[in-house]
């Protein structure tokens, strides 16, 4: 249950550190011309990503958890 949790924070983290970035670097000057709609949308990719990336580090490594790093 815990690895469950732990994947959950990381997918919710991705998901906020992406979104944030879209939208901090669309503010700071570079031409990105992101609206609030579309950073979210690749923010919810990347999450999707992070889950992904998540459950195969599981089957890799061969423990619990969902990173690579023993």
């Amino acid at each position: 249950m815990k690895a469950y949790f732990d994947l959950l924070e990381r997918c919710a983290m991705t998901f906020i550190q992406s979104f944030a970035a879209l939208l901090v670097a669309d503010t700071a000057g570079i031409d990105l011309s992101v609206s609030t709609v579309q950073a979210a949308g690749v923010a919810g990719i990347a999450a999707v990503l992070a889950v992904l990336k998540g459950f195969a580090a599981q089957r890799l490594v061969g423990d619990k958890s969902p990173s690579l790093v023993k």
